[in-house]
């Protein structure tokens, strides 16, 4: 496993080393005052660089093998995140033939092929985050043609108390003093966690209804002190497993159509 982290002005300069072999050459370049207007300036430049070098990585190959067997992109917050993803057809669009215009066109190729990608939107289920989500599937799928993947909500509280339990712990803090506060405190937290569950099980219904057929995957809200390595590996599993019985009812789907 590798780690990379991208910056546009970075990835411009490495592009430029690979068309431009000569170093000294390449030096007087970056060290041109008219060089770094124009990459200050550039609307758009450093967003199409990055994601330019995503697909360098994608695309990359050694003894005629991918130097990757998968790249997994952390992409920042969403408007964002769209920002970055429009940029390679903007570009497509803005410049008729060229080499801008021809390392637009493989860039887009690449977001757009289901066979090699699919953007994965992380959310959670409350009103503002599922709203921008629905959004957010709109522009990837609608406006840019983009293979949406996985929906992931995240921290999802799930119903852990009947409203008979609810009703039973309350009408106990009417027991002893020296139970009385003990009593008091769990039931504020129980009817408290039902809350966050009735919300939760609403945005569910709301996110399940305007993504379409694409997958949504749950993850559990952890009561723990402190986030550790162990909760990662916890949320870690259920994420392969959510992706994994997504996976195998879509066989199963594919079987009975087939026959």
């Amino acid at each position: 496993m590798h780690v990379l982290g991208l910056d546009g002005r970075a990835a411009l300069e490495e592009y430029l080393g690979l068309i431009i072999p000569v170093k000294r050459l390449l030096a007087t370049v970056f060290s041109s005052k008219l060089y770094q207007y124009f990459v200050a300036a550039a609307p758009g430049l450093k967003e199409l660089m990055t994601v330019g070098k995503i697909w360098y990585e994608a695309t990359r190959e050694e003894a005629g093998r991918p130097c990757w067997d998968a790249i997994v992109v952390d992409a920042p917050a969403t408007g964002h995140s769209l920002q970055y993803l429009r940029m390679p057809q903007a570009a497509r669009e803005a410049f008729g033939a060229g080499l801008v215009q021809r390392e637009a066109t493989k860039i887009t190729g690449l977001l757009r092929d289901r066979q090699t990608t699919a953007v994965h939107i992380v959310t959670l289920a409350e009103e503002t985050p599922v709203t921008e989500t629905l959004e957010t599937r709109t522009q990837l799928v609608e406006a840019l043609g983009l293979p949406l993947g996985f929906v992931i909500a995240n921290r999802v509280h799930r119903r852990r108390f009947s409203p008979a339990v609810l009703e039973r712990l309350h009408a106990a803090t009417a027991s002893p003093a020296a139970e009385r506060a003990l009593l008091a405190c769990v039931a504020e937290r129980a009817t408290e966690e039902s809350g966050w569950a009735s919300i939760n099980e609403a945005h569910l219904g709301r996110l399940r209804a305007g993504i379409g057929s694409a997958p949504l995957v749950e993850l559990p809200f952890l009561f723990v002190e402190e986030f550790d390595r162990s909760c990662v590996e916890q949320l870690a599993r259920l994420l392969e497993a959510g992706v994994a019985a997504d996976s195998h009812g879509a066989a199963r789907g594919r079987a009975r159509g087939s026959s």
